[in-house]
């Protein structure tokens, strides 16, 4: 029996057994294949940062029980499924993996490192054995935190340019992405809120900000060498807001493989043939919604552009359906 795999062992030897039939065990993390014990073994429900891979890998394994040692009762012989195809997916949320496929390891383990796109909100993983077909793993995580990378030269924000819109009580972080020391300090805030500094931010260094008040927050690098310093603005929204989902359904050949979806010409994001994407912190009124980049010989099915209606506390949803020939 090897050392390695004793909690999962653990979790099989708690199980009832009946005469000399073989011993198979399910936890609530693991999913029974006929003889094959497949498992989320670390990296669930992890909170992370935009356009920042997540701090843990997402990690599988996959066991295989070979019935009772010698025909014995209460004896199990568990052993490592090794260079096992993995599947990994991103089914919701939007992200990126560093591999599509991994191959298990001789403990029988297989993992994959998750990167945020550039919105907040929940994103799902789904790990597959031998393809779409076979047994399911899923991961829950979630982008909770805006992050801003001071630059030689600049603010580089998670949409682009250099200014970012959250609603109340969002997490924002600075991170130091140069070798020379750098700063962030509030040059307006709202009215009877207190100015904010982060002194400074060696490489790597972080710094966060949790806004309580509506408003416009202005801030700059005071110790850049750039000519004039770098700055930025953070626009903080009330509760009064919502989310549009916006979701892209493609049907035939020659699909394209990625569009852009903009929201009242201001925000954009790129976007799969088959995906879906979640803008926060939207008011809760009217928005035109866009799908562009579309080729030729593709058609986006109904209204495009379309006026899509925000409900406060609440995420609604519209659905491009593109035929491609």
């Amino acid at each position: 029996m090897v050392a390695a795999f004793g909690a999962a062992l653990a979790v099989i030897l708690a199980g009832s057994c009946d005469g000399n039939d073989p011993i198979y065990g399910v936890s609530g993390e693991s999913e029974s294949a006929g003889d094959t014990l497949f498992s989320a073994l670390s990296g669930n429900f992890q909170n992370g940062r935009t356009s920042e891979a997540f701090p843990e890998p997402l990690v599988v394994q996959v066991l295989q029980d070979l019935g009772l040692v010698d025909g014995v009762q209460n004896t199990v012989n568990i052993q490592p499924v090794e260079n096992l195809e993995i599947g990994w997916a991103i089914t919701g949320g939007v992200a990126t993996l560093s591999s599509p496929v991994a191959f298990t390891d001789s403990t029988g383990q297989a993992s994959v490192v998750v990167t945020s796109g550039p919105l907040l909100g929940d994103i799902e993983v789904t790990a597959t054995i031998g393809g779409q077909d076979g047994p399911m793993r899923v991961f829950d995580l979630r982008t909770s935190v805006y992050l801003i990378e001071i630059l030689f030269d600049g603010f580089e924000v998670p949409l682009g340019g250099d200014s970012i819109e959250v609603v109340i009580g969002d997490t924002i972080e600075w991170v130091n992405r140069d070798a020379l020391s750098h700063a962030v300090r509030s040059t307006s805030v709202p009215d009877g809120v207190s100015g904010f500094a982060s002194g400074d931010l060696r490489n790597s260094h972080r710094y966060r900000l949790v806004p309580k008040v509506e408003g416009l927050y202005d801030y700059d690098d005071p110790l850049s060498a750039w000519v004039p310093a770098p700055t930025g603005r953070i626009s903080v929204v009330g509760r009064g807001v919502g989310g549009l989902r916006t979701v892209t359904s493609t049907t035939g050949t020659n699909i394209d493989p990625a569009y852009v979806v903009t929201i009242d010409a201001t925000r954009s994001s790129a976007i799969g043939p088959e995906d879906e994407i979640t803008f926060p912190a939207l008011p809760a009124t009217p928005h035109v919604v866009r799908l562009v980049e579309v080729q030729p010989n593709c058609t986006v099915a109904g209204d495009n552009p379309r006026s899509v209606t925000v409900v406060a506390a609440d995420t609604v949803s519209t659905t491009f359906q593109v035929t491609c020939e």
